[in-house]
């Protein structure tokens, strides 16, 4: 059985009932491949690309993937160990580009 870990950017719980987003914070994504994908509802029509790190036994491991923004019924977080994470300063940059007017 594969099990993956996500240490996540940026994480809101959204409610159907029109409750405003709650951003979370202090958690990692969790789960298995196959059972996650099967989670997913809908998807958004801009692609975004992330390069970053594996962590393996090994050491870190370059890694690129490309996709879409997801928006998925049910997915299993876990509370990080140390939860020390501050708010940000700024607000999201994409944020603040849109709030000027401005965007790609």
């Amino acid at each position: 059985m594969q099990a993956f870990k996500v240490i996540p950017v940026i994480v809101y719980r959204i409610y159907p009932d029109g409750r405003p987003d709650e951003l979370v914070r202090g958690t990692d994504i969790v789960g298995t491949p196959l059972a996650s994908f099967s989670k997913i509802i809908a998807t958004g029509d801009k692609p975004e690309v992330f390069n970053g790190y594996c962590g393996a036994e090994s050491g870190s491991v370059p890694v690129s993937a490309v996709s879409p923004a997801i928006l998925v019924s049910e997915i299993e977080i876990e509370k990080k160990a140390k939860g020390n994470d501050r708010p940000p300063l700024l607000p999201e940059p994409t944020i603040m580009e849109n709030s000027r007017g401005g965007g790609k």
